[in-house]
């Protein structure tokens, strides 16, 4: 690694190291732990209230503390129900259950090679995901991605239990930058979302836009640099990484 240049790299998960479009995938991870509390709350009632503590998660300034604070606070009161009673059960399902949902997300062939030459570069590297599912639930996706923390050990992954902001809220991004001991320019940030990832431009950091899901490039382009996995890995073997 330069001694100059970037000096650590924050890859989002779903959409970017995972191929999973949450959009599609969200539905089946609501029915499947719909119905693991089904015998416990009402259906709309549960449902109800997992989308309004979710949006608490979203808005989250840290002023309300972690992003599980924020949610359980919302949650538990909606449903009538004890966090003794449930959190066992939440456990769980994203011990077990969650493991299903497996088959809606599917695996870069270059997402492997990518962060195992990160590391070999000497970067630090980060799991910037959307933190707003436990970290069991962050760990068993990167697993499906082919990147287990049990084979890299990360210098952070983001989850609910720690973060107090979400993308793109500047906050965030701070938050990563202190977890890490990095100024802005010294990370780049990956990531496939124009909206949630690619801000993070706007703090100081290098960023390079995964396009997955878009291959036609904005009128006004907000990052650094964009492509494939594969151009990625390619832009780090050359050198291209410090120029950007």
């Amino acid at each position: 690694m330069t001694g100059r240049g970037i000096r650590a790299v924050l890859f989002d998960l779903d959409g970017t190291l995972l191929i999973n479009d949450m959009e599609s995938f969200g539905p089946h991870y609501f029915k499947v732990l719909l119905t693991k509390f089904r015998h416990l709350c009402p259906g709309q009632l549960f449902a109800s209230a997992l989308q309004i503590a979710t949006r608490a998660m979203w808005l989250n300034d840290g002023s309300g503390g972690t992003n599980a604070e924020v949610f359980w606070a919302e949650f538990f009161p909606r449903i009538g129900r004890e966090p003794e009673e449930l959190m066992p059960l939440f456990e769980e399902f994203y011990a077990h259950d969650f493991e299903s949902l497996r088959k809606h997300t599917g695996r870069d062939p270059d997402a492997h090679p990518l962060v195992s030459l990160a590391f070999e570069r000497g970067y630090q590297v980060a799991i910037a995901t959307q933190p707003m599912f436990p970290m069991a639930a962050n760990l068993a996706r990167l697993r499906w991605a082919g990147v287990g923390a049990e084979e890299f050990h990360y210098d952070y992954i983001a989850s609910y239990e720690t973060m107090t902001a979400c993308k793109p809220h500047p906050r965030f991004f701070a938050e990563l930058l202190e977890r890490l001991g990095r100024a802005p320019e010294e990370c780049l940030m990956v990531g496939d979302s124009l909206e949630a990832d690619m801000p993070a431009r706007r703090l100081g950091f290098k960023t390079f836009w995964v396009n997955r899901w878009q291959t036609d490039e904005p009128s006004m382009p907000a990052y650094d640099a964009h492509g494939t996995l594969r151009d990625l890995i390619e832009l780090i073997e050359t050198g291209g990484i410090d120029a950007l």
